[in-house]
């Protein structure tokens, strides 16, 4: 038990205290070197903002996961390892070169590979949902393959304000770590607490920073994204070696309920875009955050806003998993509220913005004057 505690809070300490330090360090090389966020009509910062927050994201989990498993003895495939430093790569390029979308698309199908077929991760189970337990590889590695590539841009399409993938991540992780906790998944405690430790002082400078400020990029939204897909399926492996009535769990109920912004309000997103004829990757202001946005609330309240209304899906899938529901029940009912918290707010927001036109141009004038002072 002692060691159970002990290996994830020596993680979210190390990790923590790395990037402390290390952040300072990173904007001043990025201002050095032009690798900044500069403003355009998409963007919502005035200025231009560096974007390795990524890069120290990525070193304090790094640093913290591999000594606190080294100590206490915690395995791990090195290649999940190489996976994670893929997407770092390709998203820390994208900050700097501009990458095509089919660029990014065939690393990150590489990624998803070598967590198939180097650490042998994918989801080959689906516990009992609709009366269906295992499935052949023919179906689980494509379905993985679709799975994880879009979760991993879900991420990355909500990185949009400040704070809220870093928040989210902070949510999400705390999450998954008392999940694996409670099913003795001591590697995903270990990956979430990592992940959280350095978080948390990035979450701080990337909010409430002026000198030291800086975006998490491309790179730390690749990290989170590719850092989730291994805490969904390591979940999801968990339940397909699990002894007993596994039904009850929700293993995929779960995950559905803890990603349910991203993956809902990509989903939404990218919907809308193909019904009005445009490239589903066509780059907007249709996300949730942007409807929040403009009615006015900061950066900040917009952020919790969207993660209490996360939480309250996480919240009705308990109540399922509680009272003992089978999975189907628990993964309709957490599909359920996933429409009713993520997507349907949107819609709701933007007709009573459209009915108000002349608040919400208040309201703008009133979010420009913040973001210049």
């Amino acid at each position: 038990m002692i060691k159970d505690i002990a290996a994830p809070l020596t993680a979210l300490l190390i990790s923590f205290v790395t990037v402390l330090l290390l952040h300072p360090q990173l904007v001043k090389y990025a201002l050095r070197k032009d690798i900044v966020d500069k403003p355009n009509a998409r963007r919502l910062n005035r200025i231009p903002i560096p974007v390795l927050g990524g890069v120290g994201v990525f070193a304090g989990f790094t640093i913290a996961f591999c000594t606190s498993a080294s100590i206490y003895g915690i395995g791990f495939s090195f290649a999940c390892l190489a996976a994670i430093i893929l997407m770092l790569g390709i998203g820390l390029l994208d900050d700097i070169k501009d990458l095509s979308p089919k660029t990014k698309f065939i690393a990150q199908i590489a990624a998803i590979v070598i967590l198939i077929f180097c650490c042998d991760l994918k989801i080959d189970n689906l516990h009992g949902i609709f009366g269906v337990h295992e499935i052949p590889d023919y179906l689980s590695i494509p379905l993985t393959i679709f799975a994880c590539v879009g979760l991993i841009n879900a991420i990355n399409l909500i990185d949009g304000i400040d704070g809220l993938s870093s928040g989210y991540g902070i949510a999400a992780g705390t999450l998954f770590c008392l999940y694996g906790y409670t099913q003795g998944n001591s590697l995903n405690t270990l990956i979430a607490t990592a992940m959280i430790g350095a978080l948390i002082p990035f979450f701080v400078y990337n909010v409430f920073g002026t000198k030291n400020k800086m975006f998490i990029g491309d790179a730390g939204s690749h990290f989170l994204g590719i850092i989730f897909c291994l805490l969904t399926l390591n979940t999801i492996d968990t339940g397909s070696a699990a002894d007993g009535t596994v039904e009850e769990a929700g293993f995929i109920a779960f995950c559905l309920a803890v990603m349910a912004h991203p993956v809902m309000d990509t989903l939404r997103v990218m919907t809308m875009r193909i019904c009005n004829g445009n490239s589903p990757f066509k780059a907007d202001k249709t996300h949730l955050h942007h409807a929040i946005i403009n009615c006015g609330l900061s950066h900040l309240k917009t952020t919790l806003t969207i993660i209490t209304l996360n939480l309250v899906v996480v919240g009705v899938w308990y109540a399922t998993y509680a009272t003992g529901q089978s999975a189907t029940i628990q993964f309709v009912t957490t599909l359920f509220a996933a429409v009713t918290a993520i997507i349907i707010p949107y819609f709701v927001i933007v007709k009573i913005q459209k009915g108000h036109p002349e608040l919400l141009k208040k309201r703008q004038a009133k979010i420009e004057k913040r973001q210049t002072a």
